[in-house]
């Protein structure tokens, strides 16, 4: 019963039922006056939109990231307009906007938002959300970085391991270490029935089972062998062809008894604890380096773990389909691309999309470049459409 309690309740966050919005016509009339899709203009007239986001006086933005609040007196003495932010993870804004367009309420302007599942696969395609890209930051950005949608910065989630306890190193060089004995229930996550990043974390894993395979060999020096219950747990679920080394390493690790908290914050500080003899090593997000503080917390990413130490995942701004602020919106949205308006995530892990702000991080923080770390970004596609199929074999594979 609490397996299936658990799938529910992580089913509903992420099941948005997407649905038509209003008439098409209201639509496209609304498009129109916001000047997005296709009405976009070929030249953005900065002054217009800087006047008219004046007149409309606030904007609305649902966030990922709490720091958004640390926007709000810079942009307010900038522009004279009010930011009013809500922190709301992204599964659950998207799953917000949705309920609420369904039932005629359109209160959001701007989506600070990193499910670029659900994002690309639905909101996008169905115009739940519109792209924005400011011209400014046009000539600093991939090609990628700007289309399907604007990415602000590269978010990740990580391994990290105390290095106060540990001062050479971390303590493990695999992956594959996390499913020894010496880790049983030493090792901290939020749990992926409940967090839809954490879910992408482990199905990231589960998308690269020949690189698996290859660590298997190289840390135990023979090929994997699938346990009797990962064999019965594929033959039971449809959407698997065959047992992989990425099952297998996820039915040993859940059965290594790995601890789930729900605070990303929490799962860092417990890690870096200086005060303790035997620390655990905890999967949490990589900008949370910013809350080392010397003599309390001491933490570190174990960069050199095989065959990668993490996931990286884009963290986008858009603007929400019938913005009662669209102005204030496209305002907003090139500020949080300027460097005065990315301060609040200028720490070292969350790098910055634009590359002379990278530059400069890099510079600040010394830390290696983005493009040189040993993390496997997420496959939007292959996450939306295996998602169900993996909380079935998360299940079968739990103890």
């Amino acid at each position: 019963m609490k397996k299936i309690n658990s799938l529910n309740v992580f089913a509903l966050s992420l099941g948005i039922a997407f649905m038509s919005i209003g008439s098409a016509q209201a639509d496209e009339a609304w498009q129109k006056k916001a000047g997005v899709g296709i009405y976009a203009p070929a030249n953005q007239d900065w002054d217009a939109i800087e006047a008219s986001a004046r007149k409309e006086g606030q904007v609305v933005i649902y966030s990922v990231s709490s720091r958004i609040a640390k926007l709000v007196d810079g942009f307010k003495d900038k522009y004279g307009i009010d930011i009013i932010g809500y922190d709301i993870s992204s599964d659950l804004q998207l799953e917000k906007l949705s309920r609420e367009h369904r039932a005629g309420v359109y209160s959001v302007d701007v989506l600070f938002n990193s499910e670029s599942s659900i994002l690309l696969n639905e909101a996008l395609p169905k115009k739940l959300v519109w792209n924005f890209i400011p011209d400014s930051v046009v000539s600093d950005l991939d090609s990628g970085e700007m289309n399907p949608l604007l990415i602000q910065r590269h978010s990740s989630r990580i391994v990290y391991y105390n290095t106060a306890v540990h001062p050479d190193g971390a303590p493990i060089d695999s992956l594959w270490d996390m499913t020894r004995d010496e880790w049983k229930g030493r090792t901290l996550l939020p749990s992926p029935l409940e967090d839809s990043l954490s879910a992408n974390f482990i199905q990231t894993i589960l998308n690269n089972s020949d690189e698996m395979a290859a660590a298997y060999k190289r840390e135990f020096g023979e090929d994997i062998s699938f346990s009797e219950d990962v064999i019965e747990a594929v033959e039971e679920n449809v959407t698997v062809d065959s047992p992989t080394a990425s099952m297998e390493w996820l039915y040993r690790f859940l059965h290594n008894e790995p601890v789930f908290q729900g605070s990303t914050t929490k799962i860092f500080k417990n890690v870096g604890d200086v005060t303790q003899e035997k620390p655990p090593i905890g999967i949490t997000t990589f900008s949370k380096l910013r809350k080392n503080k010397e003599g309390v917390y001491s933490s570190g990413p174990a960069y050199d773990l095989d065959p990668a130490f993490g996931v990286t995942y884009p963290t986008a701004l858009m603007i929400a389909d019938m913005a009662p602020h669209p102005n204030a919106a496209k305002l907003l949205i090139r500020y949080m691309m300027e460097e005065d308006g990315f301060k609040p995530w200028n720490e070292p892990g969350d790098y910055a999309a634009r590359a002379s702000l990278e530059t400069k991080q890099l510079a600040k923080f010394d830390l290696p470049a983005f493009g040189d770390l040993a993390l496997w970004p997420v496959d939007p596609e292959e996450i939306y459409y295996s998602k169900f199929g993996f909380l079935a074999l998360y299940l079968a594979l739990m103890p």
